[in-house]
């Protein structure tokens, strides 16, 4: 008889955590109150990039701290009314924002990263989802030859990982992309990164694959949990629902549900947002494009041209403020000859962060039979392969690949 584990929450990061979990045996029943990847997972760049390994704390963030605490600057918004709430976090993450540090997390974020997108290839191919990929790499655009100075200690990370980029001038800019208006004096290519042409795709791909091998799919929202007699029991609107063991990866809400169990809530939530426009007439972007001096990220999709923004740091949920998206269009018409907005109400997901930036993946410190997998912050759709690795070695006992402690639930719930 199969051991039953049940995985709450399918966004990507719930989605391969039941399908690794049922390669290693497991009759696995995964629930969520949506579809699978119909939140955070479905509106992202698609981006499964090595740039990745890049932590958020970065030194060159204390030297415009008075104008990111202004909201003067595109690529964060804080939200006021929660500033109380986050000054704690916001602490502790001004911390990180050392040289030594930042490498020291850059390389353990890198420890995650480039398997991650080795086992997505992997399960790609055996999906059949090869036609979702665009053009292999990623550009990240400069328009100000100070900002490319700025951002060297990003690719010393690079270097320090093994990841694989090259320095383009414009020349070479206009040979990968010949559309882009002639507005960048600098880019690095991150050679060997994929992109999807469409997200939410790659997370039904991978769940048909979970179904078709006979796992099961429930769409309930669950408001608690409870241990009883050695068994979970989640409750919630389609009634109760017992496992033996249970993985949490409910993403931004994570914290409300364990939160009953006792654990406090470590996280702020990035809100990010998108819109999408399409293209002028036999004009066309082959991959995706990181305007890093004009804050966004321009991914060509399935259904046009998806602009996303940066960050709107909140407490918990709060009223949406699309702003950002009003302050990058100046910039994406300048670099790209795009014609209409297609989507006039801009789409936001909500990335929940800790302040190292690393995912809280493993055994809940203080309760049995439970795993957690969430904070994946802006990395959670490249994380997923690995994620899922990490947890069914937890759950099995199995030998993990690669040390751990960085990204053990213990060093923000203990």
């Amino acid at each position: 008889m199969q051991s039953n584990i049940t995985v709450l929450g399918a966004g990507i990061i719930g989605i391969c955590c039941a399908l690794e979990l049922q390669k290693r045996g497991f009759q696995v029943t995964l629930i969520d109150r949506r579809g699978p990847g119909e939140e955070t997972s479905y509106g992202n760049a698609g981006v499964l990039s090595y740039s990745n390994v890049t932590p958020l704390a970065r030194p060159e963030l204390i030297t415009r701290a008075h104008r990111l605490l202004l909201n003067r600057d595109a690529d964060l918004l804080l939200h006021y009314p929660h500033l109380l709430k986050l000054l704690p976090w916001l602490g502790r993450f001004a911390l990180r924002c050392r040289r030594k540090v930042f490498l020291q997390d850059g390389q353990a974020m890198s420890a995650l990263t480039l398997p991650s997108i080795e086992l997505h290839r992997q399960w790609i191919a055996q999906c059949k989802a090869q036609h979702l990929l665009n053009p292999p790499g990623i550009l990240k655009l400069y328009r100000n030859r100070q900002t490319f100075i700025r951002d060297r200690l990003e690719r010393e990370l690079y270097d320090l990982c093994g990841i694989k980029y090259s320095l383009l001038d414009p020349d070479q800019i206009s040979e990968y992309e010949p559309d882009l208006h002639p507005v960048f004096v600098k880019a690095v290519m991150i050679d060997e990164s994929l992109s999807l042409r469409n997200p939410g795709k790659l997370c039904q791909a991978y769940t048909d694959l979970f179904l078709r091998a006979g796992g099961l799919l429930q769409r309930a929202e669950i408001h608690a949990l409870n241990w009883i007699d050695h068994r979970w029991e989640l409750s919630g609107n389609q009634g109760r629902h017992r496992t033996d063991r249970l993985v949490v990866c409910l993403g931004a809400w994570t914290a409300d549900i364990i939160g009953q169990l006792g654990y406090r809530n470590p996280l702020a939530i990035e809100r990010g947002y998108h819109t999408v426009f399409a293209p002028m007439a036999d004009k066309k972007l082959s991959r995706p494009i990181f305007d890093v001096d004009a804050s966004y990220v321009m991914a060509p999709m399935e259904t046009g041209l998806r602009v996303t923004t940066g960050s709107n740091l909140v407490y918990g949920e709060a009223e949406e403020n699309p702003s950002q998206i009003a302050r990058v269009s100046p910039g994406v018409h300048q670099a790209f000859p795009v014609d209409r907005v297609i989507l006039h109400k801009p789409w936001m997901g909500r990335r929940p962060t800790v302040p190292d930036t690393l995912p809280l993946i493993g055994p809940a410190p203080a309760h049995e039979n439970l795993w957690l997998a969430y904070a994946h912050s802006h990395m959670g759709l490249t994380l997923g392969p690995i994620t899922a690795r990490l947890i069914a070695n937890f759950v099995t006992g199995d030998k993990q690949p690669m040390a751990v402690t960085a990204y053990a639930p213990q060093r923000y719930l203990g």
